[in-house]
């Protein structure tokens, strides 16, 4: 699929498209969602480098990730980051760790393929956004929702938070 073709599916232009490919800029987590749902895949494969991510086969054995060898986004700046914890396909959910500056967040609302989610937090103070409604989440606080009701997050305390996010089936 060409850039251009992307980018109509997508609603987004092709001249960012092709800076965020090239790492000349920084897209928000709608935007990347926006390019892998015009793509057809997960938002996860958009940064797999593993050749052998599109086996669905359930595996008859524990998956043990390392800190080590967590696969990484940064978004909008390195200091706020996601750790894919547990996302292998072929799963029936995914655990991300997310660490999230004052003010950062998803950027406008979006939605996925999921069924539901969850968010746990950690750390920090947040402001979770669903449909509209508005949510303040502190330490020790959890929600769940349906992932395709359009949503969004930011930190609105001042120290970093830190969230656990359980998202079933895998989407990211």
């Amino acid at each position: 699929m060409t850039i251009n073709e992307v980018a109509k599916k997508s609603g987004l232009t092709a001249s960012f498209i092709s800076q965020f490919e090239r790492g000349l800029t920084k897209a928000s987590i709608a935007s990347i969602q926006k390019m892998a749902q015009a793509l057809g895949i997960n938002l996860s494969q958009l940064f797999d480098d593993d050749d052998d991510s599109t086996s669905q086969d359930i595996r008859p054995y524990p998956i043990i990730v390392r800190k080590s060898s967590r696969k990484k986004l940064s978004y909008p700046s390195p200091e706020n980051t996601v750790d894919y914890l547990l996302t292998e396909l072929g799963s029936k959910f995914e655990v991300i760790y997310s660490r999230v500056d004052p003010g950062g967040g998803s950027g406008e609302p979006y939605t996925h393929d999921s069924d539901e989610e969850c968010i746990i937090v950690i750390r920090g103070k947040m402001e979770i956004n669903i449909g509209g409604n508005r949510y303040i989440l502190e330490e020790g606080d959890a929600i769940t929702f349906c992932s395709r009701i359009p949503h969004g997050w930011r930190n609105i305390g001042s120290e970093p938070a830190e969230l656990i996010w359980v998202i079933s089936p895998p989407t990211f």
